[in-house]
């Protein structure tokens, strides 16, 4: 029972805090053009566009893209606008490597603190860790539930044994 407990314990804490990180951290996030250079081809360009976690791709004009970038870290920034494979950006500062706020578009995408995290940033990841707590609340759920089934059944089977053939209780 007291295993049980930890676990329901364990995964609804775990589902809570990952709701509340979401709360307190969430931010729209900024939109970004990106020029790749001629010859990029469109396996490659997704594949970039993966990497950099550049989400959205909308209102192509030749080979520039309006992108929602989901991971504004310095270094992610640098390496995107470092790449061999990308000819020019907009809305970057190019000497800081980051976005400036009073010229940042703002998406309707949000982002959060697992964004910035480096397994967590993935969208797989958070689903099956989010999915990994729900089960382990489940599971210790489902055991305090058959603890309390099973407690229940076996006092209405004393008393139906401890009963008189005649319906009075037996002393």
């Amino acid at each position: 029972m007291l295993r049980a407990a930890i676990l329901l314990v364990i995964g609804l804490a775990g589902l809570l805090s990952l709701r509340v990180a979401y709360d307190l951290t969430r931010e729209p996030a900024p939109e970004i053009r990106v020029r790749w250079r001629d010859g990029t081809s469109d396996g490659r360009r997704a594949w970039l566009e993966w990497k950099y976690r550049l989400t959205g791709p909308a209102a192509p004009q030749g080979l520039s893209y309006s992108y929602v970038l989901m991971d504004t870290r310095s270094t992610n920034i640098r390496a995107l606008v470092q790449d061999p494979e990308v000819a020019d950006t907009g809305d970057i500062d190019r000497a800081k490597y980051e976005i400036p706020w009073e010229t940042a578009n703002e998406s309707r995408r949000f982002m959060w603190i697992a964004d910035r995290l480096p397994v967590l940033r993935h969208p797989v990841a958070r689903w099956m860790l989010a999915a990994g707590l729900a089960i382990v609340a489940a599971s210790g759920a489902r055991a305090i539930i058959g603890v309390s089934s099973w407690r229940e059944a076996a006092r209405a089977a004393r008393e139906w044994l401890h009963r008189m053939p005649d319906g009075t209780e037996n002393e």
